[in-house]
């Protein structure tokens, strides 16, 4: 890699296509299959663009997002083709991709037509030939590949082209399928066909990756705002929660005494500190009643998952903690770990209160929206049992 934003950059992108391929307990890494079958195609047959070729697998379905179930396992229910949410997830998709600083339209189109198929028989638009962006069609044989090889669990890949071929003979040209055939036959299928396999490449690929042309000024901080858009959007009543916890947090930092530079990272903990909860189902966390045991346990892990994907990335190792145990409490009493007063970091026990505060003031489905002032009260009851007593202690400066 060129530098540390890039590294960072890219397993920042990894770790979100991580969490998007996480079922319950289960990582599917259909994205990662997808970006890097794709990315060896590009280096055959668009040497020059085999890098946005491999961000562009990674966040392929990222328009998908929010539905009842993965696509792995939806695209084979009948009527899938028919169904709106499913057909219009490529342009959802695009439309996130666009504003990701080194990505933008190039990687936004690959994404929109990755559904698009070389005989016309694709969607949304059925775009037909060299209508379809090429990059396009590498994600789409790739997907078609990590689809036949769910269906055929350690099969060879002889095994696997044979049942791919009815799907991609009129799908994609000849040409591209000689070049996946050629690469499969050699050692690519190995280096592919098993999850351990997979995150050994996906390691070496991280690290040797080219620089990616940000075009702008802090292309991090940029990315992490968009990702925490990203986070928001699963839920129509969450959106803009992660700003404003962030926000929030910042303010109780200045008012205890925090130094800028520290204020500036307990800002990206407030953004993040969500993510892991991207892998919770839309219909746990919509679930109008009391949740059962399965469920409670699926929406208590969202923050060992947010820790776990923020320790991934380089640059942002050091505040994975704050973000990810804001749901521990002062009296230990909390989850994931049941962590009690100082065991909890100043961070984690910062943006508890600045997310309850959100919670409280903002339109939820579940509870009365509260006044600010409403608000502080409540902190203050908690203060001692939920909460850090001395950061409830400065929470009027949330009021101004």
């Amino acid at each position: 890699m060129s530098c540390p934003a890039d590294r960072s950059f890219c397993e920042l992108v990894v770790a979100l296509s991580t969490i998007l391929d996480v079922e319950e307990e289960t990582k599917l890494y259909h994205a990662w299959r997808v970006a890097l079958v794709a990315q060896e195609l590009a280096q055959k047959v668009l040497p020059g663009q085999a890098t946005q070729v491999f961000y562009a697998g990674l966040l392929h379905d990222i328009g998908a997002m929010g539905l009842d179930d993965h696509l792995v396992h939806l695209t084979l229910k009948a009527g899938a083709r028919q169904n709106p949410e499913i057909r219009g997830h490529p342009a959802r998709g695009a439309t996130m991709v666009t504003a990701i600083p080194g990505l933008g339209e190039e990687v936004a189109a690959m994404i929109r037509d990755h559904h698009e198929r070389w005989d016309g028989s694709g969607y949304p638009q059925g775009l037909k030939g060299g209508a379809i962006v090429p990059g396009a069609l590498l994600l789409g044989v790739a997907d078609e590949f990590d689809l036949t090889l769910r269906a055929y669990p350690g099969s060879d890949w002889s095994t696997v082209k044979k049942a791919m071929a009815w799907t991609v003979q009129e799908a994609f040209p000849p040409e591209l399928l000689t070049v996946l055939d050629s690469l499969m036959a050699g050692s690519l299928f190995a280096e592919v066909a098993t999850n351990a396999a997979l995150e050994l490449k996906m390691f070496r690929v991280i690290l040797d990756l080219p620089p990616v042309n940000f075009q702008v000024a802090e292309p991090m901080k940029i990315t992490i705002n968009l990702f925490a858009q990203i986070i928001d959007a699963k839920h129509a009543y969450t959106a803009g929660h992660s700003r404003r916890v962030a926000s929030y947090a910042m303010r109780l930092a200045r008012c205890l005494g925090f130094s800028e530079e520290a204020i500036q990272r307990l800002e990206i903990a407030g953004l993040l500190h969500d993510f892991g909860k991207i892998a919770v189902p839309r219909a746990i966390l919509d679930k109008p009643g009391r949740l059962d045991a399965r469920e409670l346990k699926v929406v208590r892990q969202h923050p060992v998952r947010t820790i776990d994907l923020l320790t991934s990335v380089t640059s942002l190792k050091d505040i994975a903690h704050d973000a990810g145990l804001h749901h521990e409490r002062y009296d230990g009493q909390g989850y994931p770990y049941g962590l009690h007063d100082g065991e909890i970091p100043l961070g984690a026990r910062i943006i508890a209160v600045a997310d309850a505060f959100d919670a409280m003031t903002s339109l939820r489905p579940y509870q009365p929206t509260r006044t600010p002032e409403e608000a502080v009260a409540i902190l203050s009851r908690g203060s001692g049992s939920q909460f850090d007593p001395a950061v409830v202690a400065v929470a009027s400066c949330l009021l101004t």
